[in-house]
């Protein structure tokens, strides 16, 4: 009963409880019997809720022909239109041949257009088409409705607490993956567990 956690259409659902005739189950419930080590290691978790967290983002946005890739690009250009693809990737995190891929398909999409710079004419700047400027409206509800849901049923001190300890470990990682990125590494620039 555990694993059913997607619903039809990629939608999150509550898992149910036969023991109380279909009620949702409540967190203590919803945990495995026997839990396997890995279940209960907090990245685990992490990396479960993302997992959930992307197809329930998916479902979503589907009705509007974007995907969860094109998001973070959409909301970049939603604060500030006409920038370099460049620019973007910088912002967002991800690499340029990344970048040229997601805006390729964004420009298949109809939700973006490229336009010479007039400042340089070796560059495009990155613009929002008319489509996309139709869907911000929706599209920053979405987000925000799918924030809402996911923490329903956690007290506003929690869900505080939950960001900022998720900040914390997206801090921590990232510190990880910079280490990673060092040619050499010595065993004083690790920290040491908690």
């Amino acid at each position: 009963m555990y694993l059913n956690t997607i619903g039809d259409y990629g939608m999150l659902v509550k898992p149910l409880n036969p023991a109380r005739k279909g009620a949702p189950m409540t967190p203590a419930e919803a945990e495995p019997a026997s839990p396997l080590a890995d279940q209960d290691m907090a990245c685990y978790r992490i990396a479960q809720a993302a997992r959930l967290l992307d197809a329930v983002i998916a479902g979503r946005l589907a009705q509007y022909g974007v995907t969860p890739g094109q998001l973070p690009t959409l909301l970049a250009l939603y604060d500030i239109d006409s920038r370099t693809q460049s620019d973007l990737a910088r912002q967002i995190g991800v690499e340029q041949p990344t970048m040229a891929i997601n805006l390729r398909r964004m420009e298949r999409d109809g939700l973006i257009e490229r336009r010479p710079d007039p400042g340089d004419g070796r560059k495009a700047l990155v613009w929002l088409t008319k489509r996309a400027r139709k869907i911000e409206a929706p599209i920053r509800t979405l987000r925000q409705e799918i924030d809402h849901d996911a923490l329903d049923g956690i007290p506003h001190s929690r869900q505080r607490q939950l960001r900022r300890t998720l900040g914390q470990v997206v801090a921590n990682l990232q510190d990880l993956k910079e280490e990673a990125a060092q040619p050499t590494r010595t065993s004083t620039t690790r920290r040491a567990p908690h």
